[in-house]
């Protein structure tokens, strides 16, 4: 699951928008207006295999964003939190969130995106 964490300047979605990629590379839901996913797409992959998430930054206001292989039609930072998912797990993100669905009382959750407990959870009641 890839999910906008922060964003500095311009960009085409907020923090908190989210992509559900599989293992076959289809996905779900959207970071970007199109210019990141196909990048996010094949970061996932490695996420995956290795089983060990990790935060991309994009940096589409330098001339230096043409390593993307795309045109980008925004001026902005964007951090993305890119995280595995073991559906054995009941700390998944979509267990979380389907749990969440099952209540009627205020829920938080916030996600570390950073450093060495990226991904980790906290579930707030």
């Amino acid at each position: 699951m890839a999910t906008v964490v922060r964003v500095r300047g311009s960009a085409y979605r907020s923090p908190g928008a989210r992509m559900l990629i599989t293992d076959d590379g289809k996905w779900v839901g959207s970071i970007s207006g199109g210019c990141l996913e196909g990048d996010a797409l094949r970061k996932a992959r490695k996420v995956m295999s290795e089983g060990k998430a990790m935060t991309v930054t994009y940096d589409t206001i330098e001339e230096s964003n043409q390593h993307l292989g795309i045109g980008l039609c925004f001026n902005g930072i964007i951090d993305v939190l890119i995280e595995p998912i073991d559906h054995a797990s009941l700390d998944n993100p979509v267990s979380i969130f389907a749990e969440f669905i099952k209540t009627d009382k205020p829920l938080a959750a916030a996600t570390v995106f950073s450093g060495t407990d990226t991904a980790e959870k906290l579930i707030l009641n």
